[in-house]
């Protein structure tokens, strides 16, 4: 009897221990889009589990719903834009981005089967997520990139919201334009052109980042550097070519595709997007935060450094972790 106590007080015992290792945690991201294949990846490959977490992943649409459940303590990490992290930094939030793992805009501008270049958005309804978002900012850098100004060029841009909502309001005649990730637009059986490619755009723009509490990154480093080995490895593996396949299934899993085969745009849209050295790109924060100073006056004493901590990024890089 004493013995099989010892037993099970030893199961017990590994029991805890094996908890205490796999750290669980609640991780948002922000899109319904490939920008998440990084942790999507490390997530169905094991790479969390692999250094001493495991992570639920969630969708929370939208980077500022992702900065409010942040900020509240929701959760403790998010995938995520650059700017709603900015723009809380404006408002004493002490959130900052850690890494980069997209630093272009990944989206195209689809139009109606009238539309086929920029200069055709005058007077027309550009369908985007709501003010604050990537997709609505894209749409105005965008703009500011072709020489035009939504008021004066009298360019309506709806507050529509998710891409299938974008969709739709295309479809059903709501929108003139819409802006979306590769891949998600409607098919081009409609007569629907492609008006813009943003990624061959010049511009800076960091769409997907890593973001945190500096507070978090203060009190608890070691959980906040465990999830980003996690991260940078589902990113290595996922742009390394053998694991196309893999990552396919992946992407197709999370986007809900029919079949794999339907995730080859979105995985040639992530390849041309991810950064193989995820550091957050400071020129194009001090970019961001020009641009949208123009419209929340409150953003300009933010400076890149208030809202980039890339401390556990530089350890593990000058590791040779990645």
């Amino acid at each position: 009897m004493k013995h099989l106590r010892l037993v099970f007080l030893i199961a017990l015992l590994l029991a805890a221990r094996e908890a205490q290792a796999q750290q669980k945690f609640l991780m948002g991201y922000s899109s319904f889009s490939a920008n998440q294949t990084p942790i999507w990846v490390a997530k169905e490959e094991g790479f969390f589990k692999r250094f001493g977490t495991e992570a639920d992943l969630i969708l929370i649409e939208g980077g500022t719903r992702g900065a409010q459940a942040l900020i509240s303590g929701d959760i403790p990490i998010m995938g995520m834009a650059g700017q709603p992290v900015i723009s809380a930094g404006a408002r004493g939030a002490d959130l900052t981005m850690i890494a980069g793992t997209v630093n272009k805009m990944n989206y195209v501008l689809i139009g109606a089967p009238s539309m086929k270049k920029p200069e055709d958005l005058k007077g027309k309804r550009i369908g985007a997520a709501q003010a604050g978002t990537a997709s609505y900012h894209a749409v105005l850098l965008g703009l500011k990139h072709w020489g035009m100004d939504a008021r004066r060029d009298q360019i309506t841009i709806l507050q529509i919201g998710n891409q299938g909502a974008r969709v739709a309001s295309l479809q059903s005649g709501g929108s003139d334009a819409i802006i979306v990730n590769p891949g998600l637009g409607p098919s081009k059986e409609r007569g629907n052109n492609l008006i813009a490619d943003f990624t061959e755009l010049p511009i800076a723009y960091p769409q997907q980042t890593v973001s945190v509490r500096e507070r978090t990154l203060k009190s608890d480093s070691e959980f906040v550097e465990k999830v980003m080995k996690g991260v940078l490895a589902g990113n290595s593996f996922s742009l390394d070519p053998k694991n196309k396949e893999r990552v396919k299934q992946v992407i197709a899993k999370y986007l809900r595709l029919e079949r794999v085969a339907q995730a080859e745009e979105h995985y040639q849209a992530a390849l041309k997007v991810m950064a193989l050295k995820p550091y957050v790109n400071v020129a194009g924060i001090a970019s961001m935060i020009e641009f949208i100073t123009e419209s929340d006056p409150l953003v300009a004493k933010v400076k890149p450094e208030m809202v980039i901590n890339h401390t556990i990024l530089k350890k593990l890089d000058d590791s040779g972790f990645f």
